[in-house]
């Protein structure tokens, strides 16, 4: 029974390395070209932004819960006090997507202040004409 249960744990390990790393980054890839598509899109934004915002302050105490349980589902200690694969794995693709939505935003109201000065100037234009 030992044997087999350790023998399990090994099988279920490698399964988890080789799904866990072989899917991450196809799934940072598809949520990165899903934030880049919604990128003009406010309601998303709003949404996906905080909820990153709160798994990267979280990762901290993700990486000691993980640290301190790995034994239940890996041989080996992934999670390291410094929390360098958790950062690898888990918080460089979201932080990169919430510099995609700053950079989204930044672009945004810098369009949108250069509408409204070029209107702005339009109508001054305009009222210019009127009084001569």
């Amino acid at each position: 029974s030992g044997i087999n249960a350790e023998y399990g744990k090994q099988w279920y390990q490698r399964r988890v390395r080789v799904v866990g790393i072989s899917a991450d980054l196809p799934c940072a890839g598809v949520l990165f070209c899903y934030c880049l598509a919604s990128c003009k899109l406010a309601p998303p934004l709003s949404c996906h932004l905080p909820s990153f915002a709160y798994l990267m302050y979280f990762a901290q105490t993700l990486n000691t819960l993980a640290a301190q349980n790995y034994a239940q589902f890996t041989n080996e200690q992934y999670f390291d006090s410094d929390g360098l694969f958790i950062t690898l794995i888990l918080l460089l693709p979201c932080a990169l997507n919430c510099i995609l939505f700053i950079l989204s935003w930044l672009l945004q109201s810098w369009t949108l202040m250069v509408d409204l000065k070029s209107q702005q100037a339009k109508r001054y234009i305009a009222s210019q004409k009127k009084d001569k």
